[in-house]
């Protein structure tokens, strides 16, 4: 599985189905809280994140889906905010739990960034629970050291990409 190719395609409402199934373990809310989403529920978030920012247009938010092999399939989302000046950008990762183990967060995590420093992102920031070794160890590989800032529980993560 390692050898099937790690893409990004932009989120769309009708990827609501196959990401209810992709995220419907309880263990990916273990750090972050919540329950897994209904379809209604991806629905609903998905029409918002196709806006893609705030009407004031102070931020822009980019929201792909992480597909894997010849056929597409979806096996988890990245995310990036980034403020009007787009010199920075907040990034999140999640992988589904059958998927997890292969690579594929950290592959994706690598093109997200590979994207954002293309349309200029200096710097990347991550927030997450600092017992999610997985993530950590994702973080170190994209550059990004640890912080001593907490935010709701999650530690701050920061790297360049320049």
């Amino acid at each position: 599985m390692m050898n099937e190719a790690v893409t990004l395609r932009p989120l769309c409402v009708g990827d609501a189905a196959e990401m209810a199934v992709v995220l419907s373990h309880p263990v990916l809310y273990r750090y972050t809280g919540g329950q897994p989403p209904s379809e209604a529920d991806l629905k609903r978030l998905y029409v918002i994140q196709n806006r893609g920012g705030p009407a004031d247009r102070s931020e822009m938010r980019l929201n792909d889906i992480v597909t894997v092999g010849d056929d597409q399939q979806a096996v988890g989302f990245v995310q990036a905010t980034l403020p009007a000046d787009q010199r920075s950008a907040e990034i999140s990762w999640v992988i589904g739990r059958p998927w997890q183990g292969l690579g594929y967060a950290g592959r994706a995590a690598l093109l997200l960034t590979d994207d954002l420093r293309t349309r200029g992102v200096e710097q990347i920031i991550a927030h997450f629970h600092p017992d999610h070794e997985a993530s950590q160890r994702i973080a170190e590989r994209l550059g990004m050291t640890e912080s001593d800032v907490v935010v709701d529980g999650e530690t701050r993560w920061t790297g360049f990409l320049v």
